[in-house]
């Protein structure tokens, strides 16, 4: 990487006195080391005029390429440095987007009072989707929901249990269910249902549940915030499972009437078990896991 260095130096100076001062080296030395890349390319990359140079064609192409070939090596190295400094390093975050409001703030920010210098990198998405990424090693933890029991049993990803969430049925307010205490999901095989996209951790839920209850559920629209789901309800477009005990989905017009089925909505960090984390990510799942359960729940 030297010789890159110090031929993008000349390439940002074009001139052979003032590369020599911001080497360290002298104008002989540097002369020389131009003269035997030429001879290696087997080209001129600059067009003299005396003390000064004109990177010409040739002399573009190479240093268009050195300086991707620079900036990749600068990559490794953060990358390097992202694995082996716990206090100084990156934690590639993924988590699906309802705990974003929650979940997430609560415990990155616990964790940077303590190591203020450690950076996250955040992804949100689908639960399956997050599950993959950390299973192919572009994610160090995922926060998701539910328990991805395959991968967990097999040994291919290790479980933290960090919260559970009752699941209810969303009605809207002026739904003939409003005001009871408990509803079956099997009650609600007529009823049209607005849920999130396939591969989300509640529709997941929703699909388990309803199978298990014998029916697939009519589906009106599929969407990826819980929030809007809420709205939905409340506009009377159907009816959904929600967890409780997440104030930011309550919202006026519709009711959560709390699901008969004993099924919870369990929420953990997954990591992959056979791999060498980073030394961050080692840390702040350390971290974590060392935190009670939360049951939040109404």
């Amino acid at each position: 990487m030297k010789e890159l260095q110090w031929f993008l130096d000349l390439v940002n100076t074009q001139n052979m006195v003032d590369s020599s001062l911001n080497l360290g080296i002298s104008q002989s030395a540097l002369s020389r080391r131009l003269a035997a890349l030429e001879s290696e390319v087997g080209a001129p990359l600059f067009d003299r005029h005396g003390r000064h140079l004109e990177l010409n064609e040739c002399g573009k192409a190479l240093a268009k390429r050195a300086a991707e070939a620079s900036d990749t090596w600068k990559r490794g190295v953060e990358e390097v440095h992202r694995l082996m400094d716990p206090e100084r390093g990156t934690v590639r975050l993924d988590f699906m987007h309802s705990l974003g409001t929650w979940l997430v703030p609560e415990l990155v920010g616990a964790y940077r009072q303590e190591h203020p210098h450690v950076t996250f990198q955040l992804v949100q998405g689908a639960a399956q989707t997050l599950i993959d990424h950390v299973l192919a090693g572009e994610a160090d933890v995922a926060f998701v929901g539910p328990k991805p029991a395959a991968f967990v049993e097999s040994g291919e990803l290790g479980w933290k249990q960090l919260a559970t969430q009752r699941l209810a049925l969303a009605v809207p307010s002026a739904h003939r269910w409003a005001g009871r205490e408990e509803v079956s999901i099997a009650e609600a095989v007529e009823e049209d249902f607005v849920a999130m996209l396939p591969g989300y951790g509640t529709r997941m839920l929703l699909d388990e549940l309803t199978a298990r209850a014998g029916f697939r559920p009519r589906l009106v629209f599929e969407s990826m915030e819980l929030t809007t789901l809420s709205g939905l309800v409340s506009a009377g477009l159907g009816v959904a499972v929600l967890p409780l005990g997440d104030s930011n989905i309550v919202i006026p017009g519709m009711q959560l009437i709390p699901l008969k089925e004993k099924r919870e909505r369990e929420l953990g960090m997954v990591w992959r078990t056979k791999a060498s984390p980073a030394l961050a990510a080692e840390a702040f799942r350390e971290f974590v896991s060392a935190r009670p359960e939360s049951h939040r729940k109404s």
